[in-house]
C-alpha cells in the first residue's frame, strides 16, 4: 500500500500552473482509482517493480523540527520545518536567520538527488514550489464524537508516510 502512494506521489508537484497534478491528485482521492488501486495489494506477492518508488538516502543528524500542541478544548496545532539537512544550505542571512536547501526537493534534469527519475511535474522552476514530504498529521474520531486520539508529525523524505502509518 505504501510503495503505491509513494509511486503516486511521484507524480505530485507545484499544482499551480500545472493541470496534470491537480489532476493527479484528484484522481488519488477518487473511489474508483482506490477501487482498481486495491486491486494491486496482496499479502501474498510484492507490488510489481516496473511501478517507480522513490527512494531517498538516509541522512545524518537532525534536519527537522516539529511542533504538536494538543489543548484541553480540542484545538489542535500540528507543524514540521525542514532545513532538509543538517544547518540547511549553510547560508545565514545578515539577520541571523538560517536559510534551508529545498532545492534539493527538486527532481533534477541531469543529477536528480533523491530520486531515480527526473520528474517533470517537479522540475525546478522559477516561482515554483518543490513537492515536500514532511507530514503534521491529526487523527480525529468520526464527527459528533469527543476527544482526539493522536496528533503526531515525521520528516526524512519518502520515509515519512511509512513511519506516520507505523504509528
Amino acid at each position: 500500500t505504501l510503495k503505491i502512494a509513494l509511486s503516486l506521489a511521484s507524480n505530485l508537484g507545484d499544482p499551480s500552473g500545472d493541470v496534470s497534478v491537480t489532476h493527479t491528485a484528484e484522481g488519488m482521492v477518487s473511489k474508483s482509482e482506490a477501487s482498481s488501486l486495491r486491486q494491486l495489494i496482496n499479502d501474498s506477492r510484492s507490488f510489481p517493480s516496473d511501478l517507480h518508488v522513490p527512494h531517498s538516502a538516509p541522512q545524518s543528524g537532525t534536519a527537522a523540527s516539529q511542533v504538536l500542541v494538543m489543548g484541553p478544548d480540542d484545538f489542535i496545532v500540528a507543524v514540521v520545518s525542514s532545513l532538509n539537512r543538517p544547518f540547511g544550505s549553510g547560508i545565514v542571512t545578515p539577520s541571523g536567520i538560517l536559510l534551508n536547501s529545498e532545492m534539493l526537493d527538486f527532481s533534477w534534469q541531469n543529477r536528480t538527488m533523491n530520486h531515480s527519475i527526473p520528474r517533470p511535474q517537479n522540475l525546478l522552476q522559477p516561482r515554483k514550489r518543490p513537492r515536500s514530504f514532511l507530514l503534521p498529521t491529526i487523527v480525529r474520531p468520526s464527527e459528533g464524537m469527543c476527544g482526539t486520539y493522536l496528533c503526531l508529525g515525521a520528516n526524512n523524505g519518502d520515509r515519512a508516510l511509512s513511519s506516520i502509518v507505523q504509528v
